[in-house]
């Protein structure tokens, strides 16, 4: 048997009546599933103290029986949904947090790629730069090669010259 109640003070507080004791009687509402929704008087030092000529009276008539089965069940399903409802937010609350986290991972994954992004540009500046240089050596290396040869054929020429016209009579070669 589920025992709560509520209080309400509606009084000002010079019109407030006081217990035996010197407290100060205030109005409640039962809870329980005997008197759901029941008000009635009690001292407030009577909660601490149950009995001891505190004051207590009841204000509402008992409730009927179709309502002290009702009200109950009511109450029941109420805090059974209270209760879903607080573990479904929790459950929002570590998603939430989640989340958080993932986006924030997220963030700083698109720094890294923002970084390597960055880092490719300049690797890429760096590469066609160094194109130039590297056609020039080339053709520098072409052209030098295409100078050797050409000296080489003509030295060639000039040996063969030399080497088939020993006495250097070219007219002779030229008649015949």
């Amino acid at each position: 048997m589920l025992q709560i109640s509520s209080s309400s003070t509606n009084q000002s507080p010079s019109a407030r009546k006081l217990c035996r004791c010197g407290g100060y009687i205030k109005t409640w509402t039962s809870w329980t599933d005997l008197n759901p929704r029941r008000r009635f008087e009690a001292c407030e030092m009577s909660r601490r103290n149950k009995g001891n000529g505190h004051h207590w009276e009841l204000l509402d008539a008992t409730t009927c029986a179709i309502g002290k089965e009702l009200i109950p069940r009511l109450l029941r399903r109420m805090r059974a949904m209270e209760k879903d409802l607080k573990l479904i937010e929790e459950q929002k609350k570590e998603v939430e947090d989640k989340l958080k986290m993932v986006e924030r991972e997220k963030k700083e994954l698109e720094y890294k790629v923002g970084e390597l992004g960055r880092q490719k540009r300049v690797l890429e500046v760096n590469r066609m730069g160094q194109r130039p240089r590297e056609n020039r050596i080339w053709g520098i290396s072409f052209m030098s090669l295409g100078l050797g040869f050409l000296v080489f054929m003509m030295m060639l020429c000039i040996l063969s010259n030399w080497l088939t016209f020993p006495g250097g009579n070219f007219e002779k070669l030229m008649i015949n």
